[in-house]
């Protein structure tokens, strides 16, 4: 292939693509295809490996029944690639990515611990509306469409993605049109949202950005800072519903056996009917016990160079809110005298990313109600202080501007490339853990929710500036004192006490779907204003 050309793995040609497979090496079919997705090849490489790794489980499973024919895979790959490509130019072009997530994504996350901790002080008292659980009481105060009807939402929602996204003759076909939501819906968003959702997985994508730490943590322990946690309570939970289960199939058959009379066969499990993908599973096992599965992909085509993304530093992101100014100045030169209108648009697209003002507000205010300050009478004194006399004296004498550019380029360098790719990367090993598909793989016993639980919290805890006591008097104290006023103690043990307090709202997933949907309708609304701002036609026609 060209250097232009994206660089396919096997996995790829052999779904996406058989047809390449058929050409000679040097025809410039071969050598060009496919085409590019967007501007990045490493990009382009993780999304031809989702677009890969759904036709193989999810179209080839119930079409190879139907046909030998290898046109639907191309054709479908085509569409989902237009689809991104009109979602990429929306992103980069339309979506304020700094007003996204330093204003609107706190305030949710902000409503949603409060929320929680109110139905959670409500909870058995006179006054709950009589909630039974706390489940039903925090649904009471946020009431969401999609937690009943989740399916008929995520249908709704991607039905009207294609329209706005695909061409209008491939969403006048039913068949396209209903094949493609399909696969948006239920297996995209739907995986999405139930992973995201699972408090297992919120550990595991904690454990994943914070490995640096893992050898701290061990450390740790291995030193006895952190408190040996027996796990015997989990175990005896596993086992209790295996011995319930055994016990009640004896007590059927034993029920069932006529006395003196032959044991009967053993019935045949019912199929189980829980959804499209287990569907699609069974029918993929039908096929491989007739010999006529072909296997699309060997492990070793799922094993990529992990993309090594740019550490978050300090020192880097100073020095590109130091040189942003200059770097305009650049971009005003070079329109001046090339009239380029490309380099007008870099302009105008810069001049859009730096218009936001006191960026840093709502996260204090989000970390004010996680850290639950107002329960600790030193650190709400320390912060209305702060608040009250020390911030507005800084953003006098021009430190909050240097702030909100330092949270501007904190953003653009969390949404460059390389992190890009690292999501993307991430998002798949949560949906194909291991190369299989998240509903087939194996449920985590309760024993290792528990333990990455625990994981989790512990490195949580060891981010935070810490040293021993020892070093703490050597070094006068200056970071011990900063967690020492944080979370009023010195303790590790006690300071993975406060973080488990401080991720207690995000430990129940019929709770933690509340907060998706909701970040659901504000990134789709974000991206397709559609959703909320009439059609200029249907306006009219009113």
């Amino acid at each position: 292939m060209t250097e232009d050309s994206v660089p396919l793995r096997p996995l790829h040609l052999r779904i996406l693509f058989p047809h390449i497979l058929t050409l000679p090496k040097t025809d410039p079919r071969r050598l060009n295809a496919p085409a590019d997705i967007t501007c990045s090849k490493a990009i382009d490489l993780e999304l031809y490996t989702y677009f890969a790794l759904l036709v193989r489980d999810f179209i080839h499973p119930w079409y190879r029944f139907v046909t030998n024919d290898q046109d639907l895979a191309p054709e479908i790959t085509k569409i989902l690639v237009t689809v991104v490509q009109r979602l990429q130019k929306r992103l980069c072009e339309q979506v304020d990515w700094t007003e996204l997530i330093l204003i609107r994504a706190p305030k949710l996350l902000t409503l949603h611990y409060r929320d929680y901790r109110t139905a959670k002080a409500r909870l058995h008292m006179a006054h709950a509306g009589g909630a039974a659980s706390l489940e039903e009481l925090f649904h009471g105060m946020q009431p969401h469409f999609a937690i009943q009807q989740q399916d008929e939402y995520l249908r709704i929602l991607s039905d009207f993605i294609l329209k706005t996204l695909l061409d209008p003759q491939d969403y006048s076909s039913s068949c396209v049109r209903h094949l493609v939501r399909e696969i948006l819906a239920n297996l995209v968003l739907g995986s999405l949202v139930d992973a995201l959702s699972d408090p297992y997985t919120i550990h595991l994508i904690i454990c994943k950005l914070l490995v640096a730490y893992e050898p701290l943590v061990d450390q740790q322990e291995a030193s006895g800072d952190f408190a040996k946690i027996n796990f015997k309570h989990c175990r005896e939970e596993e086992l209790k519903p295996t011995i319930q289960v055994r016990l009640q199939e004896e007590l059927e058959e034993a029920q069932t056996t006529p006395m003196g009379g032959p044991t009967p066969p053993p019935a045949k499990p019912s199929p189980d009917k829980k959804g499209l993908p287990m569907q699609l599973q069974r029918l993929q096992e039908k096929r491989r016990e007739k010999g006529d599965e072909i296997v699309d992909a060997e492990p070793e085509d799922l094993k990529t160079q992990k993309q090594e993304r740019r550490r978050f530093s300090f020192s880097y992101i100073t020095l590109q809110v130091m040189l942003a100014p200059v770097r305009s100045l650049w971009l005003y030169l070079i329109t001046a005298f090339t009239s380029s209108q490309e380099r007008y648009q870099q302009v105008t697209r810069h001049k859009k990313k730096t218009r936001h003002m006191r960026l840093v507000e709502p996260i204090m205010q989000f970390l004010r109600v996680a850290l639950l300050v107002e329960d600790r009478p030193v650190l709400q004194w320390a912060w209305q202080m702060v608040a009250m006399f020390v911030w507005p004296l800084i953003r006098v004498f021009g430190g909050g501007l240097l702030v909100d550019k330092f949270l501007e380029q904190t953003i653009l360098h969390v949404i460059s490339e390389g992190y890009i790719v690292f999501y993307l990367q991430l998002g798949r090993d949560l949906l194909w853990p291991d190369g299989v598909f998240i509903s087939r793989s194996e449920t985590p016993t309760a024993l290792q929710r528990e333990q990455l639980r625990v994981r989790a919290e512990r490195l949580l805890t060891v981010s935070f500036p810490y040293r021993k006591q020892k070093e703490k008097k050597r070094s006068h104290g200056h970071t011990a004192k900063f967690r020492t006023v944080l979370f009023e103690t010195n303790d590790l043990n006690e300071l993975q006490s406060h973080i488990h307090d401080t991720i207690e709202p995000l430990q129940n997933k019929y709770i933690n779907k509340h907060l998706m949907f909701l970040l659901v309708d504000l990134v789709a609304s974000t991206i397709l204003p559609e959703l909320v701002e009439p059609n200029k036609d249907e306006a009219d026609d009113r």
